[in-house]
């Protein structure tokens, strides 16, 4: 376990400046800021059957080494409890399409559920690498059964099914 010196927090107070954290050492100003909520949005849409919503926290969540400044949930799905943090304005956009694309995937799953068709298959984990968000599965057989029958954006490897942002 690392020493508390090791990672230490940051108790800075932050803004935003052209879409980047720079600390903000006057608290009016602060306030000021992290009172409008336009300053905070980064984005809010619609993701099926939930709502996928990315904000600016105008702290460190993190450390001063892995700073956590952006937070995206997506309301009405189980891990709206375990919101995802992110450090730069790019990554959290870029966690809010890929959560948007969970939501739409999500839905889409639930109403073949409730159609009476099996697609069925374990999830194991999520990760995100610039332009593809990759869904990994317990087997390859999972994988083959969760393609989705649009394959325009999606391809196959394995037990991992991935989704490219840039097809």
């Amino acid at each position: 376990m690392a020493a508390l010196s090791d990672n230490p927090k940051d108790l800075q107070r932050y803004i935003l400046q052209d879409q980047q954290p720079v600390v903000c050492n006057d608290e009016a100003t602060w306030r000021t800021f992290m009172n409008d909520g336009n300053n905070l949005l980064v984005a809010n849409d619609p993701a099926g059957n939930f709502q996928v919503i990315t904000v600016f926290l105008g702290f460190n969540y993190g450390n001063t080494e892995k700073p956590k400044f952006f937070q995206t949930t997506c309301l009405g799905a189980d891990s709206e409890k375990h919101p995802h943090y992110t450090a730069t304005w790019e990554k959290a956009t870029l966690r809010h399409r890929c959560s948007i694309k969970c939501g739409e995937i999500l839905t889409d799953f639930e109403a073949e559920r409730a159609a009476g068709i099996d697609r069925s298959w374990e999830f194991i984990d999520c990760t995100i690498v610039p332009g593809e968000m990759q869904f990994i599965l317990k087997s390859e057989a999972d994988a083959l059964k969760a393609m989705p029958q649009d394959k325009k954006h999606w391809k196959r490897r394995g037990r991992m099914i991935v989704f490219c942002f840039d097809v």
